[in-house]
């Protein structure tokens, strides 16, 4: 269930992308795992263009937000669970 909430960020993400996001460069990536002994992580990524990803959670759900820049400058926040009952967004503009 976590590797298909996560793709699925990450193809929402992929989606808003455009030609300037063709540009775009990593500026951070963090990844850790298994931080308690008991399957808890933390995920971040953050790009040149605005976007911004975090997640953190363990094998029973995760908890995140995403950031994507709107058409018109402002950003998009997308604050979201994903558990055994499924994946759950909430969008702020």
């Amino acid at each position: 269930m976590l590797k298909y909430a996560l793709i699925l960020a990450l193809l929402v993400v992929l989606a808003n992308c455009n030609e300037e996001d063709v540009q775009a460069q990593l500026v951070k990536s963090e990844n850790h795992q298994n931080l308690d002994g008991a399957g808890q992580f933390e995920h971040e990524i953050t790009v040149t263009n605005g976007i911004q990803i975090k997640a953190h959670g363990n094998v029973n759900g995760i908890q995140g937000e995403y950031f994507l820049p709107g058409e018109d400058g402002k950003q998009i926040r997308v604050t979201y669970t994903a558990d055994a009952t499924g994946f759950h967004p909430k969008v702020e503009e």
